[in-house]
């Protein structure tokens, strides 16, 4: 755009330049060259339509037309009113000489029978410049045409002027026609330019669109097809990429789970494994010195020994099935759920004195693995229940539900002894025991473990939270959409 704009300042610019700064002669050249061919017409027409010609000559060329005969002697002069001329020049009558001009020559000389000569004529009061041209006549004699300079100058400026004018402006036009015309295929090319570019960013969500050119529709289709080409594959290696990653997270779960299973397996197991060991190196001794009432017992504690041993295998299993992905998500009634869970227990509340509230709505749906669910609230009133201490005169489990954006949150109270700060980040872990003497009482440490794999299953978050009166465990269930 900016070419053009200064394409048309030139085409006004240079016209007025030239018309200011070109040598003066130059301008003579177009009116002599029309001087000169009209004289060479005039002299062919020499004969029956010579003053038809001159007449026309005259109108034309604005030029005045003067003949002379073969002793230089003006015959005719288009400023005296003669009707016909003889074929014999020399007879002619001739004019008076006072009508000739006294000049000087600028240019040129009559030489050879066709001259052209610029030349100043003095009238005494004027000088004025003509464009003369002359040519000999087949008859004798010879023909004289001329004009004013500054006329023909002056014509040929205006005519030069408006000719460069016009070629110029055509010139612009036809130059904004090309540009046009070529925009029609630089446009599309920038644009897939442009894509290109894009595509070599891995931005693949730009096309390029159709045009009027056949071949550039082909191009661009070619791109547009491998734009989406590379983005499906693209996309197809991210999620396999995203897969890889899952499961290296998955092996490296896997694998940590195995350490701590040898770890914690290879530790709780060690006890056991004696006590077994001992008992039954005693039972053996009684049953040969005849005592069959304490071997019966010995093998009790062996029958006790490896019964906790198969609990707390079956556990660490549960934990590996969970961390691993195994579940599945339904809709359940969330009250009921509760319910259902806290049922089993009930005698064991009335045993120990517990008062019991569930303060969950009616009517609330989540979403989740109804299966494993339980065991996270069962884990949390199995421990509320072993933890329960009186409180303001009373023992108090409380069981309620708040909702927390597009969750469920689930809140397990009882009052008593408060966690400790130490233990309180550390009971999540597999084999940990805030209370070490819980594990003669058959608790190994792996609930809470089990929790936290059922909860990073589904994705939702859970916690607890010392209270003025008693802890709070709680864990979180979407809400089903």
């Amino acid at each position: 755009m900016r070419g053009i704009v200064v394409i048309l300042m030139l085409t006004i610019l240079i016209p007025v330049m030239a018309y200011n700064w070109l040598p003066e002669w130059v301008y003579y050249l177009v009116p002599a060259t029309r001087l000169w061919i009209a004289t060479d017409q005039l002299a062919g027409s020499y004969g029956e339509d010579f003053f038809d010609t001159i007449g026309d000559m005259e109108k034309e060329y604005d030029a005045t037309v003067e003949v002379f005969n073969g002793n230089n002697r003006l015959v005719y002069s288009s400023r005296v009113m003669i009707e016909s001329l003889p074929a014999d020049l020399n007879k002619a009558e001739e004019l008076d000489d006072s009508l000739l001009y006294n000049y000087t020559t600028q240019f040129g000389e009559r030489a050879g029978k066709k001259s052209f000569l610029i030349k100043t004529v003095d009238t005494g009061a004027v000088t004025v410049t003509f464009l003369d041209c002359y040519q000999q006549l087949d008859e004798g004699g010879w023909i004289e045409m001329y004009m004013q300079v500054s006329q023909a100058s002056t014509t040929t400026k205006i005519t030069f002027l408006i000719g460069f004018l016009t070629i110029m402006i055509f010139f612009v036009i036809g130059l904004f026609a090309v540009w046009i015309y070529i925009g029609r295929f630089t446009k599309p090319i920038n644009t897939m330019v442009k894509v290109t570019n894009d595509m070599a960013r891995l931005d693949f969500s730009q096309t390029c669109p159709p045009t009027g050119l056949t071949e550039l529709n082909v191009l661009s289709n070619g791109i547009n097809n491998m734009s989406a080409a590379l983005d499906n594959a693209l996309g197809e290696l991210k999620e396999r990429n995203r897969r890889l990653q899952e499961d290296i997270e998955n092996e490296r779960t896997i694998d940590n789970l195995r350490q701590t299973f040898v770890a914690g397996i290879s530790h709780e197991l060690k006890t056991p494994i004696a006590i077994i060991q001992g008992y039954a190196e005693g039972a053996k001794l009684f049953y040969s010195q005849g005592n069959a009432k304490a071997a019966d017992e010995y093998c009790d504690v062996i029958m006790r020994e490896t019964g906790r041993m198969n609990s707390m295998i079956v556990k660490l299993l549960e934990i590996t099935k969970y961390t691993s992905g195994a579940y599945q998500r339904e809709a359940f009634d969330v009250r009921e759920f509760v319910s259902m869970t806290v049922d089993a227990n009930a005698e064991l509340l009335t045993e120990k004195g517990i008062k019991y509230e569930n303060t969950v709505p009616a009517g609330l749906t989540g979403d989740g693995d109804p299966t494993i669910l339980p065991y996270v609230l069962n884990n949390y009133f199995s421990n509320a229940l072993s933890h329960c201490e009186e409180r303001n005169g009373e023992k108090r489990i409380c069981i309620s539900c708040v909702e927390v954006g597009d969750k469920f949150r689930l809140t397990v109270f009882n009052t008593g002894k408060p966690i400790e700060k130490k233990d309180i980040d550390k009971i999540w872990d597999s084999f940990y025991r805030a209370d070490k003497a819980m594990s003669s009482q058959g608790r190994f440490g792996l609930g809470l473990s089990i929790v936290r794999a059922i909860q990073d299953l589904h994705g939702e978050k859970y916690g607890v939270e010392n209270k003025p009166d008693g802890v709070e465990f709680w864990f979180d269930i979407k809400k089903y959409e």
